[in-house]
């Protein structure tokens, strides 16, 4: 077991690596994420962020992790700025939906919100080569040529040119397939109906019916819905071994995490359980210290597991926490340009949903929390304070209302949005923004008590729409 002083010199060496990495971060993302460039070479970095190589090496392998830079050895070398991928979040994205417990009907909701969405946006905006490309993609699935059914959720994602709801509705496809087994394989006639029911909503869209559209999207959404719910190798939840997937590295650090991961989900591990301490890992994965450390490191970063130091310690299995992979969802968007608008207009169908589904539920405990929330608004004594608070209720707006996708996807569009306040938003202490927002959280909560939805709905919707005016 590590010296007292050991483990408080380790422990406080992985909190500066995790600051210098967001350092990183957050310098790539000032420099307008330039791919290709580097960076600066390792003695520069040092130079700039003044810490040891030891704390800025165990910093680049947290960005390498994500898929944000990598360091490149040799002359001219240094930290070279990389695209992030959609593998990273669709791995992140799974292990989180797996701890959390998100079930079938949940992607189902959180699908129907997300693409009837885009039904209706895409009707209202699609041009001649839009309808040409959705009609061409129809044309293919008929003839064969195009086999995977979400080819064409995609493209009308696409359509609206929002990254953020092309990335979620890329996202819940691919999730969908992890309730099922891995060889299953769909039948022509199920491939059939899909192509049927593609090319009935395309037609709606290009007839510019969004209401149209929207009714025959839920409808196949329900069918593939039902569908699955009928097959015998669906699962109501992610396939364990799918989670822990993923493509990873050759990194022997990251190996041991990723099997350390497969522990977790495999044998179903509680919060609070022990996996071993460091000397166990060592023995047990035949590697050395550095390897378990890294390993570890990488863990912590995402919440997965953390190392307890002392007498009885070891690594200790973490409560799921949607923190990290919100940051690795946010930081996908800011590299392909997502805006305050694609924030917001992809907020106000989400949130406007989930009102819906609150103002039909019976939580006993429902009151009690949002009136939590707004006492602490009215105690804020600082604008910081004041948003942090007014914050909350739309993240505990989530969090009651039962679906837990809708919940993560909410999360991670209060992430961005923050990251795209603007200027203005130091107004919120101002006489009459202030009153505004509390008015407008008073009026939603009285509403869902009252289980008016349409009034909730209404109130939501315009509550988001004025709250935009605060970010660039």
């Amino acid at each position: 077991m590590w010296a007292a002083g050991s483990s408080s010199a380790d422990a406080s060496q992985a909190k500066l690596a995790t600051t210098v990495a967001d350092r990183i971060v957050a310098d790539i993302v000032a420099a307008g994420w330039p791919v290709g460039e580097v960076l600066g070479s390792e003695p520069e970095l040092l130079m700039r962020y003044g810490v040891s190589r030891a704390v800025f090496r165990e910093a680049v392998r947290l960005v390498e992790h994500q898929h944000i830079a990598v360091m490149r050895r040799g002359p001219g070398g240094g930290l070279v700025v990389t695209a992030p991928t959609i593998e990273a979040i669709t791995d992140a994205v799974q292990l989180t939906l797996f701890r959390i417990g998100a079930r079938l009907d949940e992607v189902f909701e959180a699908r129907e919100v997300l693409e009837g969405l885009v039904t209706q946006l895409t009707a209202s905006s699609i041009e001649a080569e839009g309808i040409a490309t959705l009609e061409a993609l129809v044309e293919g699935e008929r003839a064969g040529d195009i086999r995977d059914h979400r080819v064409i959720h995609a493209a009308l994602a696409g359509v609206t040119g929002n990254p953020a709801i092309e990335l979620f509705v890329e996202l819940l496809n691919r999730v969908t397939q992890l309730y099922l087994e891995a060889s299953t394989e769909l039948s022509s006639d199920t491939l059939g109906a899909a192509q049927h029911a593609h090319a009935r909503i395309v037609e709606a869209i290009a007839g510019g019916d969004g209401d149209l559209a929207e009714e025959r999207m839920l409808r196949h959404l329900r069918a593939e819905n039902d569908f699955l719910r009928a097959h015998r190798s669906t699962r109501d939840l992610i396939d364990p071994l799918l989670a822990a997937d993923g493509e990873g590295t050759a990194k022997l650090a990251d190996e041991v995490a990723r099997s350390l991961i497969r522990t977790i989900v495999e044998e179903a591990r509680a919060p609070g359980d022990l996996l071993g301490s460091e000397g166990e890992l060592m023995e047990h994965y035949g590697v050395s210290r550095a390897i378990v450390r890294e390993a570890v490191q990488l863990l912590e970063h995402y919440d997965v597991a953390a190392m307890r130091r002392g007498p009885g310690g070891g690594l200790i299995v973490l409560e799921p926490n949607l923190s990290a992979v919100t940051d690795v969802i946010a930081l996908y968007l800011e590299y392909h340009g997502v805006s305050a608008r694609d924030v917001f207009e992809l907020r106000v169908g989400v949130e406007v949903a989930m009102v819906e589904l609150l103002a039909s539920s019976d939580d006993p405990a429902r009151r009690a929390r949002l009136e939590g929330v707004l006492l602490a608004e009215d105690q804020a004594l600082s604008d910081e304070v004041f948003k942090e608070a007014a914050t909350d209720l739309h993240a505990v707006l989530a969090s009651l209302s039962g679906n837990r996708v809708l919940e993560l996807i909410t999360v991670v569009l209060i992430s961005l949005g923050r990251m795209h306040e603007g200027d203005e938003m130091s107004s919120l202490d101002q006489a009459t923004t202030r009153p505004e927002v509390t008015r407008a959280h008073r009026s939603i909560v009285a509403s869902l008590e009252n289980g008016d939805a349409m009034a909730a709905q209404r109130r939501m919707r315009r509550h988001l729409e004025e709250l935009s005016r605060f970010y660039d």
